[in-house]
């Protein structure tokens, strides 16, 4: 049953994808900003520089097909090295490198980002995510591409869990240090970090792709020997997470606080708890893939994080596209009745949709 549903999603897939217009979506292509601005990489990938160091989130830029046909998905997947190195920028200031759950389309071009691009990052995600991570090689080289000393796999009790919003999560700084909220940085063996970012992981869950069901569940508990080839090994971890990302200012404050939805979800999940300093939320970075598999979404979250401004990504055909040229949407996927769920819950013009390797800045410090 399940292969038949497989079969009958991928023919259907073939060749419908849309002008981003066409659907609902009117697109931003700002580049050359000033700094802050936050670079959208495509898919679920963002860049941003502060203060001498910067954060990636789950750079992907292979986007695998099947025959190399626009918007039908891929069986095996492959890192395309030469298209990553084409369009990730050299960001050796990079020291965080965020991943919410262990698809290919968020993890299969982190070892060469890592390895290349920002060789002074550790990464962050879930256990599944080191497992796969570990086992990552190239075929002229044995050893790990990514050292295992850079991968950082916050505990359980290190995750703010699902409706508990009084809950301590835990702070993971830039410079190595972690804070449960609301401790005193002077209890830390150096006193105050002294890295300039944080983020705090949340537990989250992942929409279905189709007819709500999720074609790539499981986890893994072992390091693997290799990285997988065929797409059902990119399992998506016993965690998906949200984040919550502080910038921080010289006294070792948050100056804009950022909440990333790596994937689509119902209320509660992803949703952050309250934070001793109940600093407002600048930015929202939303999911748009699957918005129609889950209810109340993005409203509910909106609701509770009540962000300044509301950016969009992951909102475009990722099966065979080049990053390079002008985006399409993922096939047979709608986004009218997302944008009419971010208008009822207050932001009608308050978001913004990039076009892959453009930039946002950030809202003025209020």
């Amino acid at each position: 049953m399940r292969a038949g549903l497989i079969s009958l999603a991928l023919i259907l897939l073939l060749g419908c994808t849309h002008t981003p217009e066409s659907q609902g979506l009117y697109v931003s292509r700002d580049t050359g900003l000033a700094e802050p601005k936050l670079q959208y990489l495509g898919v679920g990938g963002w860049l941003m520089h502060w203060r001498g160091e910067g954060f990636v989130i789950g750079p992907s830029f292979s986007n695998p097909a099947t025959l190399g046909l626009l918007g039908l998905p891929p069986i095996t997947v492959r890192p395309n090295e030469p298209r990553i190195d084409r369009y990730m920028p050299l960001a050796p200031d990079v020291t965080m490198l965020l991943v919410g759950h262990a698809h290919y389309d968020h993890l299969l071009d982190v070892p060469r980002v890592m390895q290349i691009q920002t060789p002074n990052a550790k990464v962050y995600g879930s256990e599944t995510v080191g497992h796969i991570l570990r086992a990552s090689r190239s075929d002229r080289d044995p050893r790990p591409l990514v050292d295992p000393r850079r991968i950082v796999v916050p505990a359980d009790d290190q995750i703010a869990p699902v409706g508990v919003p009084d809950y301590r999560g835990t702070w993971f700084y830039s410079s190595g240090e972690r804070l449960q909220d609301g401790d005193d940085p002077a209890r830390l063996p150096n006193g105050r970090p002294k890295g300039t970012i944080r983020a705090m992981p949340v537990a989250s869950m992942h929409a279905g792709h189709i007819l709500r069901h999720n074609f790539l569940p499981g986890a893994y508990d072992n390091d693997l020997e290799e990285a997988p080839t065929y797409i059902r090994g990119w399992k998506l971890g016993h965690h998906t997470l949200a984040w919550i990302i502080d910038l921080l200012g010289p006294d070792g404050l948050p100056v804009y606080r950022i909440h990333f939805q790596d994937s689509a979800a119902r209320p509660p999940f992803g949703f952050p708890p309250v934070l001793a300093d109940r600093k407002g939320f600048d930015l929202e970075i939303l999911c748009a893939a699957s918005w129609n598999q889950v209810d109340y979404y993005p409203g509910g979250l909106l609701r509770v994080t009540r962000p300044r401004l509301v950016v969009l990504g992951h909102w475009e055909n990722f099966f065979g596209n080049d990053p390079g040229q002008h985006a399409r949407t993922i096939p047979l996927l709608r986004y009218d009745g997302l944008i009419e769920n971010i208008r009822r819950a207050g932001y009608g013009s308050r978001y913004k949709v990039l076009e892959p390797l453009t930039e946002i800045a950030l809202p003025g410090v209020e």
